[in-house]
Parts: structure tokens; C-alpha cells; sequence
């Protein structure tokens, strides 16, 4: 098992974290937001 940093809690960031996860690695993911996805929260205009 490794351990996985990513960097960034988008879409992409969260999809690669998921699949190291999947994969047995031990998973730390940092985002500069109070909230993961929250670009893709506001695209969809909060809804």
C-alpha cells in the first residue's frame, strides 16, 4: 500500500483520490475550499 496525496478537490481530484482508494492506497486529498466540488456546485447554480 502506498500512500496518494492529490492535490484539489474537483471532479478530477476527487475521481483520482476515489480510485487510488479503490485500488488500497492510503489517500490524503487537500482543497484550498471550505467545500469539495464547490466550482461544480456553483455551474449548476446551487442546485
Amino acid at each position: 500500500m502506498s500512500k496518494v496525496l492529490v492535490i484539489g478537490g474537483s471532479a478530477a481530484g476527487m475521481m483520482a483520490a476515489y480510485a487510488a482508494g479503490m485500488c488500497g492506497h492510503e489517500v490524503t486529498l487537500l482543497e484550498q475550499n471550505e467545500k469539495l466540488g464547490k466550482k461544480i456546485y456553483i455551474t449548476g447554480k446551487g442546485r
